[in-house]
């Protein structure tokens, strides 16, 4: 019998902080947004915690098998 080569994933995810002015916590997560919506807020610039992996999602990926 062949046997296949088969691609599944599993997500890891981590979050971060950045210190933000404003004058209250709503607009902090406004203003935080708005960066990352214009591209001003790059990845290097917030303390990440360490990841973690996503409840539920490992999975297959969808990409063909391929003899193995």
């Amino acid at each position: 019998m062949p046997t296949f080569l088969v691609s599944v994933e599993k997500r890891m995810y981590c979050t971060g902080t950045i210190k933000v002015t404003a004058e209250n916590a709503d607009q902090a997560v406004e203003a935080t947004q708005t960066m990352i919506d214009q591209g001003k807020l790059q990845t290097t610039e917030i303390e990440w915690s360490d990841p973690e992996y996503e409840d539920c999602s490992f999975t297959t990926t969808g990409d063909e098998a391929l003899h193995g």
